[in-house]
């Protein structure tokens, strides 16, 4: 089984974060979304879970999967469950794509916590890809973007987000800051190559 790969997305709110990784992962067969802010779950083809016995549920069943989990309470605790359930499902089951919104909700600039963590640090070598997104990766764990195998730069809030991303990157700070909304730039984490590109519609 080929490791799969966790790819970091950064950048500030609608500069092209989410429908970047909506594009990225359109052809996947198995997909499961913390969708903090119910926009996957909007999309044709996915499916809206919002308890957690249905996602818990769900992520023992083989076969095709595009899941968008809304947390309807507590969000750390949700967040621990989904990446529990992730983790199982790509183990166990069979592996998949996961997918998590706005990270620095749910972390902190520390190591990842609980499950997620275990996620960040098993997960790739049972096949399992994972795309992280935040707007302010200085404010979301260190473990993501340290374990990273590629990280999409989108344009920066502020220019402190742009000088801490570019940092992490291997990237100019003022060109990180100078990107256009739907502007990114792709680096691969291990050679620090870096593709420019814009997203159409």
């Amino acid at each position: 089984m080929p490791d799969g790969k966790l790819i970091c997305v950064s950048g500030a709110s609608r500069s092209g974060k989410t429908v970047y990784v909506m594009r990225s992962v359109a052809s996947a067969r198995r997909i499961v979304v913390w969708d903090v802010e119910a926009q996957w779950c909007e999309i044709p083809g996915f499916r809206r879970v919002s308890s957690r016995a249905a996602l818990v549920a769900a992520a023992q069943a083989p076969g095709d999967m595009r899941l968008a989990y809304v947390e309807q309470g507590d969000i750390i605790k949700g967040f621990d469950l989904w990446s529990g359930c992730v983790l199982y499902a790509g183990r166990y089951v069979e592996p998949l794509t996961a997918v998590a919104e706005e990270v620095a909700d749910v972390t902190s600039s520390a190591r990842a916590p609980g499950n997620w963590g275990m996620l960040l640090r098993r997960g790739l070598k049972r096949g399992i890809n994972i795309y992280a997104i935040s707007q302010r990766w200085q404010e979301a764990d260190k473990t993501a973007l340290g374990n990273a195998s590629g990280l999409v730069v989108f344009r920066a809030t502020t220019r402190q987000d742009a000088e801490y991303i570019a940092s992490r990157a291997g990237a100019g700070a003022e060109d990180v800051w100078n990107l256009r909304p739907l502007e990114y730039m792709r680096v691969a984490t291990h050679t620090r190559e870096i593709e420019r590109g814009v997203l159409t519609f």
